[in-house]
């Protein structure tokens, strides 16, 4: 799935692909796709927003990322900071009855 194929995925299916290659190079004690499983993760981290389920994965993207250390790239954080303002968005949007 190199390539341009990740460019046309939403940040769920990102992060739910970057999760299974991890889970299968744990098993298999392989680490032939740590650029691709680190790549999807930079992804999730930098991506817009689109949809609920792109919010939680960002979420966990985030959450892995405290789990492992702070990125020195400040991705996390700036990850978080807009899913924060994403999510008070929709709410707000949410309470105006729209």
């Amino acid at each position: 799935m190199a390539g341009l194929a990740r460019f046309s995925q939403g940040l769920s299916e990102k992060w739910n692909r970057s999760r299974q290659l991890a889970d299968r190079a744990l098993r298999d004690r392989d680490e032939t796709h740590s650029e691709e499983i680190f790549a999807l993760e930079i992804d999730v981290l930098r991506g817009p927003i689109a949809s609920l389920s792109d919010a939680i994965a960002k979420l966990r993207a985030v959450g892995l990322s405290l789990v492992e250390g702070e990125r020195t790239d400040g991705a996390d954080q700036d990850a978080l900071d807009q899913t924060i303002r994403w999510l008070e968005a929709r709410a707000t949007l949410r309470a105006n009855g729209a």
